[in-house]
């Protein structure tokens, strides 16, 4: 992780409102992390330099800030499954604004 990234993520570690995904599998192809986010949660600034597909176990309101200063809302949708192909990666925090925990899998492929 960049120090950038580490200093915006500073803030939210102090006061507890970070999230720690859970790493299941993480290969020379393909990386499983398994996500619960709290409502107030954020995940923290991180970056995605592989396509990779995200499934979301029930539904729940998130506010997502992008590297480039973009902002907006989004519903995850119980049992979806989303491909996202990052082209050349990008900057993101998520934070859970609804009453719902974000639970998901995020399945990166390095190859």
């Amino acid at each position: 992780m960049s120090k950038q990234l580490e200093t915006l993520n500073e803030d939210a570690e102090s006061d507890g409102s970070l999230s720690v995904p859970e790493v299941l599998l993480d290969n020379e192809t393909t990386r499983i992390t398994f996500h619960r986010i709290k409502p107030g949660q954020q995940s923290g600034w991180h970056r995605h330099e592989y396509n990779y597909v995200g499934y979301h176990f029930q539904s729940c309101e998130v506010n997502v800030e992008l590297g480039d200063g973009k902002t907006g809302s989004i519903e995850s949708s119980e049992g979806k499954a989303t491909f996202y192909d990052v082209d050349g990666g990008f900057e993101h925090n998520v934070t859970v604004a609804g009453e719902a925990d974000l639970i998901a899998l995020e399945i990166e492929y390095k190859k």
